[in-house]
């Protein structure tokens, strides 16, 4: 049948073949342009409900009646204990659908959120979420809370950072066993820590974590990879802070009789030249 209207329609208009198989696909092509609004209603379906959306439109009235009162405008949603939050919280709260599902998946396969600073450890919430998810969000009160407070007034022996393991660490107050495997996986890729500035470096660490770092490890021994003068390109090129383009580059300057890190500073890439000093620790002159 549908043969029959194709040539049908081809003898009214006057068309060749082609020129019919044309039309038909621009037509196919228009009617989906029209229809795409409806199917992506039914495929991404608004994350808010009828109730949600009274709720915004109450909080951006109290806003603009109110513009100095954030506090009030923000807990017009609600203020929530952070182990109640379901996926539709997260998504009143202002997070994207796939970090919401992310935070779910973190809870039931590592363990429970009870603390604000437990969202650091969720791949995608970097400080400036978080800031926005606190007006909503209230930590977990009790033993939890009691527990902390022993942990941080215990006393603690130094930790040598370039051989501490991961239980050791996850035994300071704010660090948990996400953070300390990329404390690990860190030290890795630098070889070893050479400064307790790369502890700022590591991802998703908190403020509270970082200063816990500061306070308890240290660094026994430089981790020199190799003086300058006698590095390879294998060498150069595996650290982390060098890329290939500088391991070339450091080469062919030693050649034509640079001295040391003071000649090469100036034409290596951007990240080189930001952690020059922990370069001259790795591969002193001498």
């Amino acid at each position: 049948m549908l043969r029959h209207f194709f040539h049908l329609g081809r003898a009214y208009f006057e068309l060749d073949h082609r020129q019919a198989k044309a039309y038909l696909w621009l037509l196919f092509f228009t009617a989906a342009i029209v229809c795409s609004p409806l199917l992506t209603y039914h495929f991404y379906p608004a994350p808010y409900s009828a109730e949600d959306m009274k709720l915004i439109v109450r909080q951006t009235m109290v806003e603009d009646s109110f513009p100095n009162s954030s506090a009030l405008s923000t807990a017009i949603l609600f203020h929530k204990r952070i182990d109640r939050m379901q996926e539709t919280d997260w998504l009143k709260a202002g997070l994207p659908l796939y970090l919401a599902k992310r935070i779910s998946k973190y809870e039931a396969k590592v363990k429970p959120l009870k603390k604000i600073n437990d969202l650091y450890a969720i791949y995608g919430l970097d400080s400036s979420r978080i800031e926005q998810l606190k007006p909503f969000l209230e930590e977990v009160e009790g033993m939890t809370v009691k527990a902390k407070i022993r942990k941080q007034d215990r006393s603690f022996a130094l930790l040598d950072i370039n051989t501490v393991d991961s239980i050791s660490l996850e035994a300071l107050p704010a660090i948990g066993p996400v953070l300390s495997k990329r404390i690990l996986k860190y030290r890795e890729l630098l070889r070893g820590y050479a400064s307790k500035k790369q502890y700022a470096e590591i991802y998703g660490i908190s403020p509270e974590a970082l200063a816990v770092l500061q306070k308890w490890t240290e660094i026994k021994e430089i981790p020199v990879v190799c003086t300058i003068k006698s590095a390879d390109y294998q060498k150069l090129n595996a650290h982390f802070y060098l890329s290939g383009k500088d391991a070339r580059f450091i080469l062919l300057q030693l050649k034509l009789k640079a001295m040391c890190w003071d000649d090469l500073q100036m034409g290596l890439e951007p990240k080189a030249q930001e952690h020059i000093e922990e370069l001259k620790l790795y591969y002193p002159c001498n």
